[in-house]
């Protein structure tokens, strides 16, 4: 499986995606990235994974963020951070 690249820009569910600097990521993606970083604790990178991948396009709907930032945003959401 391909690894999560925080520098690439971010799906946006818009046309914008096709840009070759966009990186489709997958729930196992997102939590792998997390894990690693080890952002949550371990009870909560699944959930937050499942969470992310549906609400991704939330936010990135202008197309301009990449996944790292998609991620930071998510987290601080999260956590209740906003």
């Amino acid at each position: 499986m391909a690894k999560l690249n925080p520098d690439a820009l971010a799906e946006c569910g818009y046309d914008l995606d096709d840009r070759p600097e966009v990186q489709p990521v997958t729930e196992q993606m997102i939590r792998d990235y997390v894990i690693d970083k080890a952002e949550l604790p371990p009870y909560s990178d699944r959930p937050f994974a499942a969470w992310l991948y549906d609400a991704w396009n939330d936010f990135n709907e202008d197309g301009t963020q990449t996944n790292g930032q998609v991620i930071e945003g998510a987290l601080a959401d999260w956590r209740g951070n906003k």
